[in-house]
């Protein structure tokens, strides 16, 4: 037996930070693009756009800096405060994930 929980940030009832969106991210960070890096999570530029622009707004940060069309077509790169909403965010999940499992060894360690 294994304890497994999901985590996420809220912001007066709404949704500001998840793994989803950690994955979003991550995507932009790896193909240059959040249209690429929606397709890849499959699923729409519209949807991928509008979780950004929420996290942004109910962070107040910027988290794309995005590059308009032109030769090489345009792109997205993460902002500093991307980078490190990345980072903050896999430290407290690391931490949460050790405390849950030190509680589940406490409570259930009796049926390991």
């Amino acid at each position: 037996m294994n304890p497994r929980f999901k985590l996420w940030i809220e912001k007066e009832g709404e949704v500001v930070f998840a793994e989803g969106r950690r994955l979003l991210l991550e995507a932009v960070r790896e193909r240059g693009s959040l249209n690429s890096a929606a397709k890849g999570l499959g699923m729409s530029y519209r949807a991928a756009w509008g979780k950004i622009k929420a996290t942004e707004k109910r962070l107040g940060v910027r988290l794309l800096e995005a590059s308009i069309g032109g030769r090489g077509g345009g792109g997205a790169r993460l902002t500093s405060e991307a980078e490190r909403l990345l980072k903050d965010y896999e430290i407290y999940q690391k931490r949460v994930k050790n405390c849950v499992e030190r509680e589940y060894k406490k409570i259930f360690g009796r049926f390991a």
